[in-house]
């Protein structure tokens, strides 16, 4: 589903070369949910913003089921609507109800008509547990509440692959877990997903693979069960010492 051949995004900042994502190389299957982590400035979000052409990389090749990022024949846009992302912040609308936040995209890109947009955000809001809230705005849910909102409306384009960039940092500690049961959900269901998290819970339970990323490097690119009981890579190895 997922194809990175040679990945490289470089950063020039006042003269500072610096390599955000540094010849990478990985595939993620159909169906298959991948965890990417690392410590800070490791390169992770950039990476996953790569995976769907919100950030420009240099050198390298980025195909989603059969499509090429950098082709020049590559309509962007399209390619765009087969990934859904879901950020940090949620990134919702704040003067629009979270029922007109669902149906935006969907009325402007995908041009469903009103019933059948309106219908297709409703069984999404009640697949992860809000639909009682279709008709309040962003300011009256909680974070929890904001994030699963955020990630109905990725899933409304009927996306091909969905990217995680850290969706439970800026949550409570309580409102973690709701929104974790929804990826968990989604994975179940057999979404393809990618997401940077440091969830190690999550990651144990749910996914197939684990990336672990330094200075723009993939160092690890191995299962959970290997990951966890022996990384090979020194640097991996500290850092589990650290976050576990």
């Amino acid at each position: 589903m997922i194809e990175v051949r040679d990945l490289v995004k470089v950063f020039d900042t006042r003269g500072q070369v610096v390599l955000a994502v540094d010849n990478v190389t990985t595939h993620v299957k159909r169906g298959e949910v991948l965890v990417v982590i690392g410590p800070s400035g490791s390169g992770k979000s950039t990476f996953l913003r790569c995976l769907n052409g919100l950030e420009e990389f240099d050198s390298g090749s980025v195909s989603i089921d059969g499509l090429q990022l950098a082709d020049p024949k590559t309509d962007v846009n399209a390619y765009r609507r087969e990934v859904g992302m879901v950020f940090q912040h949620f990134n919702l609308f704040p003067h629009m109800t979270v029922l007109e936040n669902l149906c935006l995209a969907q009325k402007v890109v995908r041009k469903r008509g009103k019933k059948e947009r309106e219908a297709k955000a409703l069984a999404l809001l009640e697949k992860v547990g809000i639909a009682q809230k279709a008709n309040e705005f962003p300011s009256r849910l909680s974070g929890g509440q904001q994030q699963r909102v955020a990630i109905a409306r990725a899933l409304a384009m009927e996306p091909k692959v969905m990217l995680f960039d850290e969706p439970t940092s800026a949550l409570d500690p309580e409102m973690v877990g709701e929104v974790l049961d929804v990826m968990k959900t989604l994975a179940v269901e057999g979404m393809t997903m990618v997401c940077v998290t440091h969830e190690m819970g999550f990651a144990r339970e749910v996914v197939d693979r684990m990336l672990f990323f330094d200075h723009g490097r993939l160092l690890e690119d191995a299962s959970p069960d290997e990951f966890f009981a022996s990384p090979k890579d020194l640097r991996a190895q500290a850092f589990l010492r650290q976050v576990l």
